[in-house]
């Protein structure tokens, strides 16, 4: 009789979030006839460290703490931590403040709390019950994978260890396998056609030669790989992901109410826009970028399913982009049945504001939606082929729908000017009555993007792996295979003093959000007139626009070309241009890329 699987997700992730891996693994696997144990083992960690700690620790910052804690389970003392708490003193700071911390109780960690959690789970489970512990990576779980893996090698060493996740380029994977001995096969590619195959072969000591995905070591100790698994076509083949030990788990370690979850889902792999067009600093879907996704139906069917199973309606599409189909197909289908499901989706900044009404109601309620800059020169720089007016429609609707919009700005593209910067720090204190984005950054050469792939095609001179790496692993690992972020001396930008207005501004806008009284700028519409109210910086002024006035600023609640407002009211130039500077001058109208858009957000909620 065949063992058991076990599948482990390590820290440091968020605990109010389930591993989606583990969750799709293992009804896969189960299909086949396998019986698979799941262990949200970063769920075990945060109750060890403390929730509020640990959730600072899972978000991603460039000094990747979440995996610097583990530096010493996984490979002994790289480099001194007093190097290391120097080296990122700031941003270590931004993350430990909010959990009532210092940077020192990383030290703690990486020297206390983080050993005691290896030996603790390598203690109180007989791993030896299983065919093998396979590992699913992605974020920051490499390091703590790596040093239970090492745990579970040096106290059963004919366990077999296989690797596997996203996070696993074949770059990636062959820098693993060549420096970790403890990590028997690592698969790389989806996992759904393969993995079934590869259990079979690993649970019964077979060779996995010729097997797709698998990259092994054969009898004579050198490394082998099968090239990649074949990506999924058929996305309606997946099944429903099974969250039964994760919730179990959760409720068990008393880490919040089942409320607080917001569920995973996968409904598309890939990116559509980027198989025409590659966004120049975008490392996702490096070998996955064909667009596949499931069918409306398929869809429906599996939240009914998750939200009956786990009394849920909170859910994450982890999908790279919205499948064009779904604004009309599946959140038609929710709005005509009126759930109460919250939806959350990674989206072209060119959906309309029409799309935005119809999906809102059927239950979007966050996006992701790419803005990346407000200037059309910098936005065509990155490959986007959207512009800055267009962005700023997006902000202006998914604030007028309540749709929370997680967005970065980003800055640093070879080619862009001071000019791009100027214009932009030109419009962002007119927009502070939108959601700001979560901060204003250089943008990065991740693996896997155009600027990585082709720095010279890119201008983005030599690329060097981030600094923080020096600190993560050992002096003979090839930093340059196995590091995600990098850095580069890239050319033909702007001088640092061209980007410290628009930082600045982004920095005020972020903080009066904060704040307990927002910046509002509204409008209330009554027969014949238009009265704006404007408190996006402290004190409200009132202005009325009567009649013809108020048509124009209507007219504008899109973006319209200039051509077009003189088309609608240019029988009288001189009034139209009067009103139309009063209006900029206030800055109630923004005139941006030839086009004309009311800023105001009207308090009827049926515009």
């Amino acid at each position: 009789m065949t063992k058991p699987i076990a599948l482990v997700s390590m820290p440091t992730l968020r605990d109010d979030v389930p591993s989606f891996q583990l969750a799709l693994l293992k009804p896969t696997l189960e299909r086949a006839g396998y019986t698979v144990v799941p262990h949200s083992l970063f769920l075990e960690f945060s109750r060890h460290i403390g929730p509020s700690l640990n959730r600072a620790l899972a978000e991603v910052h460039m000094s990747l703490a979440g995996e610097w804690i583990w530096t010493r389970c996984a490979f002994g003392d790289v480099r001194p931590s007093s190097e290391y708490l120097s080296r990122f003193h700031h941003d270590l700071v931004s993350i430990t403040e909010p959990a009532q911390e210092t940077p020192e109780a990383l030290v703690r960690l990486r020297d206390q709390a983080c050993p005691a959690f290896i030996e603790r789970v390598v203690a109180e489970h007989d791993w030896s019950q299983y065919a093998f512990v396979g590992f699913t990576v992605v974020f920051q779980q490499m390091i703590a994978s790596l040093a239970l893996a090492k745990a579970l090698k040096a106290r059963w060493p004919t366990l077999p260890i296989v690797f596997g996740g996203a996070t696993f380029e074949d770059d990636i994977a062959a820098e693993v396998m060549a420096r970790c001995p403890w990590v028997d096969v690592v698969h790389c590619g989806d996992a759904d056609q393969t993995v079934p195959e590869l259990a079979r072969r690993v649970s019964n000591r077979l060779p996995l030669d010729g097997l797709p995905g698998a990259m092994f070591r054969g009898p004579d100790g050198a490394v082998r790989f099968n090239g990649r698994a074949p990506n999924l076509e058929q996305m309606d083949l997946t099944p429903t992901p099974d969250f039964d030990e994760f919730v179990a788990l959760h409720d068990a370690l008393s880490l919040g109410t089942g409320a607080s979850i917001q569920l995973p889902i996968e409904t598309a792999r890939g990116c559509w826009y980027g198989m025409k067009n590659h966004c120049t600093f975008c490392g996702l879907n490096r070998q996955g970028m064909a667009f596949r996704s499931k069918s409306p139906a398929q869809v429906v069917d599996m939240l009914k399913v998750l939200a009956r199973r786990y009394g849920t309606r909170h859910f994450n599409a982890i999908d790279n982009i919205l499948a064009p189909e779904y604004a009309e197909h599946l959140f038609g289908v929710l709005a005509e049945a009126k759930t109460d499901l919250q939806l959350h989706y990674e989206i072209r900044p060119t959906v309309s504001h029409e799309q935005l009404k119809a999906m809102r109601r059927g239950g979007l309620v966050s996006v992701q939606p790419g803005v990346e800059s407000l200037s059309t020169h910098v936005l065509t720089l990155m490959k986007k082929f959207t512009t800055g007016m267009k962005n700023v429609e997006l902000l202006k609707w998914t604030a007028y729908y309540e749709i929370s919009n997680a967005y970065n700005l980003l800055y640093g593209f070879p080619g862009e000017t001071a000019d791009d910067y100027v214009e932009q720090a030109r419009v962002i204190p007119q927009l502070l009555h939108f959601q700001p984005p979560y901060g204003m950054v250089k943008a990065r050469p991740d693996r896997g993007s155009p600027m990585y792939e082709a720095p010279t095609e890119q201008k983005m001179g030599s690329l060097v792996p981030t600094p923080v790496y020096q600190h993560l692993y050992p002096p003979d690992f090839d930093l340059s295979r196995i590091s995600y972020y990098f850095e580069d001396t890239r050319t033909n930008v702007p001088p640092p003093e061209a980007y410290e207005e628009c930082l600045s501004l982004v920095d005020e806008w972020t903080a009066r959000w904060k704040d307990s009284h927002r910046p509002t700028l509204t409008s209330f519409k009554t027969p014949g007139s238009l009265s704006i109210f404007d408190a996006r910086r402290g004190k409200t002024v009132a202005t009325r626009f009567d009649e013809r006035a108020a048509e124009l600023y209507e007219f504008c609640a899109d973006a319209r070309r200039t051509v077009d407002v003189v088309e609608r009211f240019g029988e009288d130039r001189t009034w139209l241009d009067a009103t139309l500077a009063e209006m900029l001058e206030r800055q109630l109208l923004l005139e941006l890329d030839g086009r004309y858009l009311a800023l105001a957000l009207p308090v009827n909620p049926n515009h």
